[in-house]
């Protein structure tokens, strides 16, 4: 393991966007990029899990069981409720 640098990896859930494989390519290279920059980290040791959960499995499986039981915890907290 590399101590002098961050070593992120970035989780993202979403509800289906249908995105192409080139679309969903330019997203991680371009948030890869950003966050390269901001946490002063080679774009190697960035990490990027893509998962689509259907609108209807999101309260279950995202809501309740990630969001709302570390409401204190997020970056950016959610304007919504559920």
């Amino acid at each position: 393991m590399h101590k002098e640098f961050y070593i992120p990896h970035i989780n993202i859930k979403c509800y289906p966007k249908g995105l192409s494989k080139q679309e969903l390519q330019t997203f991680a290279d371009d948030l890869t990029a950003f966050a390269s920059e901001r946490l002063n980290t080679p774009a190697r040791y960035i990490t990027i899990a893509y998962t689509e959960i259907p609108a209807d499995e999101w309260k279950e499986k995202v809501w309740d069981t990630e969001i709302k039981p570390n409401a204190d915890t997020p970056l950016r907290k959610p304007e919504y409720e559920m």
